[in-house]
């Protein structure tokens, strides 16, 4: 270094001496942490959310399986609206353990695949599940960071998750045409942060009719409740849209814990029907009309008509997805458990609405998760429809859902109690 010696003499001298110093030192500073910056994210893309989201509804259309959402989408407005406006795939994954409905909404509420948090009952078990269980959850987050979470209920048994996690609000709405209703009610005299929304009409319809093929006076009855689901779906979705302070501000997810058979239920883990579930995501930052494979080809991938059977190497879009991303979109973080893995969420294709995540590409050099061979849905063909009440029968199976064939008389009775 050179420095010139002031007229003032030795004093100044070192003035200006300590000052270059501090301006060289300073310069030092900012390249080195520029240098660690690189060094310590070598590649980043953006997160999924970093914009004015500040509500997140997510619905469970229990029991909704992609082939009857394709088949009558132009009867479907409110469905067709999420992939038209919004990101989606009918081709995500529920849990390959069980196709269950309680177990997997565990998975979901905690981005942990059922073997990890250890509740494959499909049942309330009593009691309290211990958090040393499942680690941690999207209510745990949304709670503890001080907002409000709530759960709109469709089945008695998610009691186990009142008691089990922290929420500021639950109800189990015994009349599923209520749901819409009481969530708009809630919302308007006491908002939720986090809102978890039960539809049960797809899964009520293919147990009552025993399959999703089912016909009742020439129709397919569990095709009818997909469309009442749609419905209601609709009433949600247009009171966020046009209502302060949800306009504008709320990420919705809507997803299925299983798919139904033609014939039986969806307790067949095996079969496609059952497995291959729908997933939409619709809100501000999120790209309109996009493939959710598309957008997140360095952390998914298309299993096509596979069904993973590990989690490890690259995996499907599944249904616990749904919890990272809510988690992500409200700026709420983890300490433990899955929903602390960066690589959990979901890029929704705005990218300038987007923070930078440090997720590495997991799919590019890593071969797929195991897969089972496809095993084709059964092969039984349904009855062309079910016998009502006092018409005739031969057996219980053809009578229709709450119907018993009279083992004399030969028509179809209600059960009894």
């Amino acid at each position: 270094f050179f420095f010139r010696q002031s007229q003032a003499g030795t004093h100044d001298w070192k003035k200006g001496y300590i000052s270059r110093i501090r301006y060289r030192m300073a310069i030092m500073k900012s390249c080195i942490a520029m240098l660690l910056a690189v060094m310590i994210i070598p590649s980043a893309v953006p997160c999924a959310i970093k914009g004015d989201i500040e509500y997140v509804v997510h619905l469970t259309i229990d029991g909704l399986r992609p082939e009857t959402v394709e088949k009558n989408l132009d009867q479907l407005p409110t469905l067709r609206k999420m992939i038209e406006k919004g990101a989606s795939t009918h081709n995500a994954r529920a849990e390959w353990l069980e196709t269950q409905t309680t177990p997997t909404h565990w998975s979901m509420y905690t981005s942990l695949a059922i073997e990890q948090h250890g509740y494959s009952k499909d049942e309330d078990i009593g009691g309290v599940y211990p958090k040393s269980e499942y680690k941690e959850s999207i209510f745990d987050l949304v709670e503890g960071n001080g907002l409000r979470a709530c759960m709109f209920a469709g089945k008695d048994k998610f009691a186990i998750f009142q008691r089990s996690l922290p929420m500021s609000y639950y109800n189990y709405i015994s009349k599923r045409d209520q749901v819409a209703d009481i969530f708009i009610n809630e919302m308007k005299e006491d908002p939720c942060h986090y809102s978890f929304v039960h539809l049960i009409h797809p899964d009520a319809a293919g147990h009552k009719y025993k399959g999703a093929a089912t016909i009742l006076n020439g129709k397919v009855m569990y095709d009818e409740a997909v469309k009442q689901a749609d419905k209601y779906l609709g009433d949600i979705i247009d009171f966020v849209e046009n209502t302060v302070p949800f306009q504008g501000r709320t990420l919705i997810i809507a997803s299925s814990d299983h798919g139904f058979a033609d014939v039986g239920n969806h307790a067949k883990t095996e079969d496609i029907q059952n497995y291959k579930i729908p997933f939409y995501v619709m809100g501000p930052c999120v790209a309109q009309g996009a493939d959710l494979y598309d957008l997140n080809k360095s952390t998914r991938q298309d299993p096509g008509d596979g069904l993973p059977h590990s989690y490890e190497g690259c995996q499907p879009i599944r249904n616990r997805d749904a919890a990272s991303l809510a988690a992500d979109a409200l700026g709420v973080t983890a300490s433990s458990g899955a929903l602390s893995d960066m690589n959990a969420t979901l890029y929704l294709g705005q990218e300038e609405c987007g923070g930078s995540c440090p997720l590495h590409d997991v799919c590019s050099n890593t071969p797929p998760a195991n897969t089972t061979t496809t095993i084709p849905p059964v092969s039984v063909a349904p009855p062309a429809s079910c016998k009502n009440k006092r018409e005739s029968c031969s057996s219980n199976t053809d009578c229709c859902g709450g119907l018993k064939c009279h083992r004399r008389k030969n028509i179809c009775k209600r059960k009894k109690n």
